[in-house]
């Protein structure tokens, strides 16, 4: 049956993406759904159903959970079987997760928390964030690549910059890993010796030997540190920096290669695209650091904060949570944490209080241009950066999504202004530091000065630190009507900020109109359903 705003039955069965049978009754693999190079091999295969299976009857897993993004959801019906035939002699069972909580590149940990799974298979593209909540196995999208094209084509574009860069770092896509091996083994024997270093990506959860992996170490034979190695490592050529080499990309231009390019600002980056079987220079990066630039300005004019989560499960967001939180409280700002799910300009609309937003996310989502949204959005190195003010210099080269490290920054930040404010122990130093936080500063956004707001107050501490004291969500020490805020400034009758605020605002709520409105007549509505009504039949 069809209708105007439906599609017939039988689409379901004719859908391009749907696998095919061979003539053995199999389900094949079809052209797009799992990568263009995959279209001759069989489902277990090109979803690695066999490999999959091993690792959960190795753990013991009972609740398995199989995370499909959009464009994969046509083959998720005959890998759950191919897999559930594999696992049908022991007591477990798998799940199939189509539609993300978050971003379809993280694992859906909030999802498997809700079956509750034990273990989480993630399929297609991924970000490879690392996370603690679950064991994760990933299956990346098998694309097709021509290696030695792809090496002509980057050494004919770079030709002009060889000379002046020593190295060069070879990057790909996860759904190119699959071709690693030989990604690996044809540049290094055309590049000179010791001069070119090639990305690593590294599968978790596996308590057996590390199958499938691009991680020299793991396919030597040697055991990974599973605790402490990132899923993916870029690293440069030994003895050399990223800014003395090119980047060769094998992939699209996306979230993944934005971050490549805001992590090596001072590098020759380009890009090979197999569809197009062309390599090209970068040139955008300027233009992202612009932008990227103009947020952080904005910021340092901030007093509120909202602290976005993007995705839940992931390793560090918690610690570096509460250290964001702890640090905005240092430097008298206010905060609110925040979890919208997926991100769009309508849900950030609604927190208008909030003067800009910091996305606490994996290392592709964690990174959004905010040109569509209200307020701007940065992330939170970006926002460590912010607070330090307007006279420290941008460097590109620290500059990371990698959540662990800039939860180390962020401990050595605050722990820096712990000893500073208590460096200050005279009491005109520190009423001509409240000066100093008190004065305006410049906007480089607008070009106009701007008042600076401070939450809560600055007292010394047990061991003579400086600590703050905020009343963000509640004063501490009691409500203070009348504060000595510097030698300048005379007694001041502090009011409650909300109240103030409110009667600010045009749109108060909703208009009670108590006793201003005669009462309606009660009538009998309707009784059924929208199937079909009482008066309807």
């Amino acid at each position: 049956m069809t209708s105007l705003f439906s599609t017939a039955d039988e689409h379901a069965f004719d859908h391009p993406e749907m696998p095919s049978l061979n003539p053995d009754g199999n389900a094949v693999a079809g052209p797009s759904s799992n990568g263009d190079a995959v279209s001759t091999l069989s489902v277990e295969e090109a979803f690695e159903v066999e490999d999959t299976v091993r690792r959960i009857t190795e753990g013991g897993y009972k609740t398995i959970g199989l995370q499909f993004p959009d464009e994969l959801l046509p083959s998720s019906v005959p890998v759950f079987r191919a897999i559930q035939r594999g696992i049908q002699g022991s007591s477990a069972q798998a799940y199939v997760l189509a539609d993300s909580t978050y971003g379809s590149c993280c694992p859906d940990v909030l999802s498997c928390l809700h079956l509750p799974a034990d273990y989480l298979v993630h399929y297609g593209h991924a970000c490879l964030t690392p996370t603690d909540a679950l064991p994760v196995h990933y299956v990346f999208q098998r694309q097709s690549l021509d290696v030695e094209e792809a090496l002509n084509a980057f050494r004919a574009a770079s030709e002009a910059d060889r000379s002046e860069r020593k190295g060069t770092v070879v990057v790909w896509d996860v759904g190119y890993d699959w071709k690693a091996e030989d990604i690996v083994q044809r540049f290094s024997a055309a590049l000179p010796p010791d001069s070119a270093s090639f990305a690593t990506i590294r599968r978790p959860a596996s308590k057996s030997s590390q199958t499938g992996s691009s991680d020299p170490a793991a396919r030597a034979g040697q055991p990974a540190d599973t605790s402490t190695a990132p899923l993916r490592s870029v690293e440069p050529p030994p003895g050399m920096t990223m800014s003395e080499c090119m980047i060769w990309y094998i992939g699209e231009e996306g979230r993944g290669l934005m971050n490549i390019q805001m992590q090596n600002a001072d590098a020759a980056i380009y890009l090979y695209t197999p569809w197009t079987s062309s390599a090209r220079p970068l040139h955008t990066t300027s233009r992202a650091l612009q932008r990227r630039l103009l947020s952080i300005h904005s910021a340092v004019t901030s007093s509120i904060f909202g602290l976005v989560v993007h995705s839940v499960g992931l390793s560090s967001a918690q610690p570096l949570l509460a250290e964001l939180r702890a640090l905005l409280r240092q430097h008298r700002k206010k905060s609110y944490t925040l979890t919208v799910g997926r991100l769009n300009p309508a849900k950030l609309a609604n927190f208008e209080t909030v003067e800009c937003f910091v996305l606490v996310g994996c290392r592709e989502g964690g990174l959004v241009d905010s040109k569509e949204f209200l307020r701007p959005i940065i992330t939170p190195w970006e926002l460590i950066l912010a607070l330090q003010g307007p006279e420290h210099r941008w460097e590109p080269g620290r500059w990371t999504l990698d959540m662990s490290k800039v939860l180390e920054e962020a401990k050595a930040a605050r722990s820096e202004m712990s000893q500073n404010g208590g460096a200050n122990g005279e009491e005109g130093e520190e009423e001509e530091d409240e000066t100093d936080n008190l004065a305006p500063v410049f906007s480089i956004v607008d070009g106009t000065y701007k008042s600076r707001r401070t939450f809560g107050s600055r007292r010394k501490g047990p061991n003579g630190a400086g600590e703050t004291s905020t009343g963000v969500d509640g004063a501490e020490d009691g409500v203070r009507d009348l504060t000595l805020r510097s030698k300048e400034f005379t007694l001041a009758k502090l009011e409650s900020a909300g109240s103030h605020y409110l009667s600010s605002r045009s749109f108060q709520g909703l208009e009670m109109r108590y006793g201003e409105d005669a009462p309606a007549e009660l009538e009998e509505g309707r009784s059924g359903i929208a199937r079909g009504y009482t008066e309807e039949k």
